[in-house]
């Protein structure tokens, strides 16, 4: 079976998988919308485990998020987000907080875990604001984690059984498995010789890596991972988030911006380079580093599941982060004619589906 006849076979399941959930939600008091963009477009690639879906609640017409799976796999990850946020929400060692969405039920009917959380409305999505107010928006998201510090052996106690923690040790050990990936594949050569000057780098500062380590951190920190309403950020993915270096989030928020705002990615190096101690800057580097391996990896394997169009594009993103990998090792910023280019290819190459989808996050609204 190809990879396209592998995508409408999960399509297929899906459809009917989506009837026969929303006729356990009437029951429950809810009610799906038509509109299902969180399983559209290229969510194909990461939806497997568990379904997010849109719907409304019957008696008040409130909008709600479902999160919802029969999977073992997915059921435990849904208990593990509740467990999460219930967590974050008890913690003492912080008087800061992070904000999530009222809870609206959880609870399993027949086979299927679900929990419903209210809907986010935005006024506008975070690409809509200004350089100067998306900087004050993401510093505020990235203070309030940093402040959730394990500094003792009873935060770390407390923490062990919720939240995985991540060290210096574990971040290698990652790279080191996204190298064998690579290295057992038969092209890729310029790509070979920049994961292993990222892991040696790493390997290299490892004791530096632990010393900003056990700092709460949402590895997958980027727009379409939390929503803005009324000043607030509102966090909506806890699948992500962890104890582990203190720049991860940054990392990815940062390598986010390469390419949909290269002017606040400036502002955000520049307030690291003039605030924070030297090091700090490093540190944010080499977690930069990985997380471009990281995103690397993850391509390289959906690879052989990808076809036609989403193939070719798949293809274009290995190219454009293995040369994102080489700039971020030689601390250089990436020319923008080639991040224009891939920009053009993308938005060519992209299903009407994914485009659709992608004005949930990226829509520039006119406010």
């Amino acid at each position: 079976m190809n990879s396209s006849d592998k995508q409408d076979v999960w399509n297929e399941k899906v459809t009917l998988e989506v009837k026969h959930i929303s006729n356990i939600l009437k029951l429950t008091g809810f009610e799906l919308d038509i509109e299902q963009p969180h399983i559209s477009g290229e969510r194909y690639l990461m939806t497997r485990d568990k379904l997010v879906l849109v719907g409304t609640r019957i008696e008040d017409n409130l909008k709600v998020i479902i999160k919802v799976s029969d999977n073992k796999t997915g059921r435990e990850e849904i208990r593990q987000e509740k467990k999460v946020r219930d967590a974050l929400v008890s913690f003492t060692f912080s008087q800061n907080s992070v904000i999530f969405p009222t809870e609206i039920y959880f609870g399993q009917e027949e086979n299927f875990l679900i929990w419903i959380t209210k809907y986010i409305n935005q006024e506008k999505v975070f690409a809509s604001y200004s350089i100067e107010k998306q900087f004050f928006m993401i510093l505020k998201v990235f203070e309030d984690q940093e402040s959730f510090h394990a500094t003792t052996f009873e935060h770390l106690q407390n923490i062990r059984t919720i939240l995985p923690i991540l060290n210096g040790r574990n971040y290698i050990e990652k790279i080191e498995g996204f190298k064998k990936t690579i290295f057992d594949l038969e092209n890729y050569a310029e790509l070979k010789n920049s994961i292993s000057e990222a892991l040696k780098l790493l390997q290299n500062h490892k004791r530096l890596i632990d010393m900003y380590c056990n700092y709460l951190t949402h590895t997958d920190l980027a727009p379409a991972n939390f929503r803005i309403q009324k000043k607030e950020i509102y966090t909506i993915d806890l699948s992500s988030i962890l104890f582990g270096n203190k720049y991860d989030g940054w990392a990815r928020f940062l390598n986010w911006t390469i390419i949909n705002s290269p002017i606040l990615e400036k502002t955000i190096i520049e307030y690291v380079k003039t605030n924070r101690d030297q090091e700090e800057y490093l540190v944010l580097r080499l977690m930069r580093i990985y997380k471009a391996t990281f995103l690397i990896d993850y391509y390289i394997k959906n690879l052989s599941k990808t076809s036609g169009n989403l193939h070719l594009l798949t293809k274009k993103r290995i190219e454009l982060w293995t040369l994102i990998l080489k700039s971020l090792l030689n601390d250089s910023p990436m020319p923008p004619q080639i991040v224009h280019q891939y920009m053009s290819d993308r938005d060519k190459l992209r299903s009407p589906e994914e485009k659709e989808r992608q004005k949930e996050f990226n829509l520039l609204t006119v406010t």
